[in-house]
């Protein structure tokens, strides 16, 4: 209860120091699309592996307009391969494609703490991008890329690309 009433004090100060400013921002409410998608991970020791990763990919503000940024929030909630040992922390990036009105890449990042053995990494990445033609366009996941530092190996690095066909993570109106 106290972390939810933390959320609205935040929330009605930041709304009150906005307004006092004169900016006043209307969002449309965001609507996460769930995804699953097989790809091919390379991981130092554990080889070439196939995996399935899941979670969903949100577009705020959608519709959007031509020329203004927009934030992408993607949530892993699955990455099916798992560290045979604890991770002390990791950092990922993940290419995002996009296509149809017109054809463009960009990335979202993020990082977390610990995750113990035997465990998938789940956590949020963002990022942002500006279309620049209006019409509709699809987006979806590309390459991933993920840095865990582990006890004894220091940093490691796996890469994985993904499998076709790639889901759609999100649509995108742009005007």
């Amino acid at each position: 209860m106290m972390r939810t009433i933390g959320r609205r004090v935040v929330v009605g100060s930041t709304a009150l120091a906005l307004g006092s400013l004169g900016i006043i921002v209307a969002q449309s409410p965001a609507q996460a699309a769930d995804f699953s998608a097989a790809y091919t991970c390379t991981a130092p020791v554990l080889g070439t592996q196939s995996v399935t990763i899941g979670g969903s990919l949100t577009a705020t503000p959608n519709p959007a307009a031509v020329g203004a940024p927009v934030g992408f929030a993607l949530h892993l909630t699955q990455i099916s391969l798992q560290a045979p040992v604890a991770i002390n922390s990791w950092t990922m990036t993940a290419s995002l494609d996009v296509s149809g009105a017109e054809t463009a890449t960009f990335q979202v990042a993020g990082s977390g703490g610990r995750v113990p053995a035997n465990t998938p990494i789940t956590g949020d990445l963002a990022g942002s991008w500006t279309p620049t033609a209006a019409g509709t366009d699809e987006v979806r996941g590309a390459a991933v890329t993920v840095v865990a530092n582990v006890f004894l190996l220091g940093n490691v690095t796996v890469s994985c690309t993904p499998n076709d066909p790639r889901p759609v993570g999100e649509t995108l109106t742009v005007s």
